[in-house]
């Protein structure tokens, strides 16, 4: 807390001015001990106790004042938020579940007016706002926008959800002392650094290009040619040995003036007879341990049976020669044609729709980008298909079969553009080739590709990305998540 204040607030925290906002509960606690910290580093505090409806200053080395009246119209409190340069929101935590008390909002709004007439002024949450739902994501109408969330000893499933996570900031995780062995059942887990390190592939000195595999890339069409593109080079960028794309003989030739590392397995015109198609597929997906399917397929007449068929013959595959399937874009498109699709894949192969395309696949019923019903219909999902089912959306789920669930976050805005579906599916199978297994492979491509997206916008901001500005940036975000700060 101390550094990120010290970065972050126009003063450092020996010369800064804090106001505390501490409610009548455990969070209200911990709001007053954090300022008893920062007091001890040099700021000095005002801590405004809404139960008893006063203030309390706090000054380094200086004997506590007497506590301050504070009167209906918190004028007292206006003013003290006038000289600060932190604004602490302390007031309820987790356990919360009504709206905010009349004069809590006041004072959260004292701030929002403060912040107003003052951008510099930086606002904090202990734990979470207050008046978000830990839960579910709900917000009140009252609640304070932080700068920085301190969420103690877990991250809260709404804080990730929306709309509340437009309202938590920067997002830290502080400890409360709980034992290093303490059992948590298992939950949403949120990847980070740590977490996905150990999910990505070693690379061995001695390695070849067969060690880390061959995937194919079944994707692009005359419409969509880009798509292709995309995600055959994402699958290489993220470390496999060979990269093939199946196309046509006229788009390879244009392929190959941009991804030059790649082969081709050359399939009929699209207007081909489908079974022909699939058939010059399968041909060549000997020794290949993943298949990617669908990115700017299109919608055309032969898309459904050209993929039924190449469905088909990956399944009558033995075990040890089937390679792992992804299936995106216009491939889900096409499976939301055929009863029980699912029955159709491999098992556990890796899913990867948007909301609209998920709404396709569950015959209409329509989920959201971001809020709460996203981690009931990704779980149920996974677990009534038997596949992996990547939920894209502002935090991307990724669910497992057993019920496992895991959420990337943050979200990116930068992200939100035609192609980054299809850089995110190439990863995918790029990390299967390599032998990682379903769950943690979608997991690591989902997290490297929003990594690769935070740092195209650390530099250009959140408008303006390009589908294909990701593809240099995956390799260095392999690189940071391998050795994090």
């Amino acid at each position: 807390l101390e550094a990120w204040l010290n970065d972050h607030s126009r003063a450092p925290v020996a010369e800064a001015s804090v106001v505390v906002l501490a409610g009548p509960g455990n969070n209200g606690g911990d709001g007053r001990v954090m300022g008893h910290y920062l007091t001890q580093r040099g700021a000095e505090v005002t801590i405004f106790d809404w139960k008893q409806r006063h203030l309390e200053t706090l000054r380094p080395g200086g004997p506590q004042a007497e506590p301050t009246p504070v009167g209906a119209d918190l004028a007292e409190l206006r003013q003290a938020m006038a000289g600060a340069d932190v604004v602490a929101d302390a007031l309820l935590g987790t356990g919360h579940g009504r709206p905010l008390d009349p004069v809590m909002r006041v004072a959260l709004d004292l701030a929002r007016q403060e912040r107003a007439r003052r951008p510099q002024l930086v606002t904090l949450a202990v734990d979470l706002p207050s008046g978000a739902n830990a839960d579910s994501g709900a917000v009140d109408d009252g609640t304070l926008a932080a700068d920085l969330t301190v969420t103690l000893a877990f991250p809260k499933t709404g804080l990730l959800l929306f709309p509340a996570a437009q309202y938590v900031g920067t997002l830290a995780v502080g400890t409360i002392g709980l034992p290093d062995a303490m059992q948590i059942a298992p939950g949403l887990e949120m990847l980070d650094a740590a977490f996905v390190c150990p999910l990505l592939p070693a690379r061995p000195l001695d390695s070849n290009k067969g060690t880390f595999g061959k995937v194919m890339v079944a994707a692009g069409s005359s419409l969509y040619v880009g798509a292709a593109y995309l995600a055959a080079c994402a699958a290489g960028r993220v470390g496999a040995g060979l990269v093939t794309l199946a196309t046509t003989p006229e788009r390879a030739l244009v392929y190959a003036t941009k991804l030059t590392e790649a082969t081709y397995q050359l399939l009929p015109p699209d207007d081909a007879d489908p079974q022909q198609r699939a058939r010059a597929l399968l041909d060549g997906l000997r020794g290949y341990k993943a298949l990617v399917v669908g990115p700017g397929l299109g919608q055309s007449a032969g898309t459904v049976p050209f993929l039924e068929a190449v469905f088909k013959g990956v399944q009558a595959l033995p075990d040890d020669e089937r390679p792992r399937l992804i299936v995106d874009a216009d491939g889900l498109n096409a499976l939301a044609k055929l009863d029980r699709w699912w029955e159709k894949l491999p098992a556990r192969t890796v899913l990867t729709p948007h909301p609209g395309e998920m709404a396709r696949l569950r015959g209409g019923a329509k989920v959201s980008g971001g809020a709460a019903d996203r981690l009931a219909v990704a779980q149920e999902a996974a677990r009534a298909w038997r596949h992996i089912v990547v939920l894209k959306g502002a935090a991307t789920l990724i669910a497992a079969p057993e019920g496992r669930l895991r959420i990337n976050w943050p979200g990116n805005p930068a992200l939100a553009t035609a192609g980054t579906g299809d850089v995110l599916s190439g990863a995918v199978g790029g990390l299967l080739a390599q032998g990682v297994e379903p769950f943690d492979a979608a997991t690591a491509a989902v997290y490297l590709h929003g990594r690769a997206g935070l740092r195209v916008s650390a530099r250009i901001g959140d408008a303006g990305l390009l589908a294909g500005d990701l593809l240099p940036e995956l390799p260095l975000a392999i690189k940071e998540t391998k050795a994090p700060a």
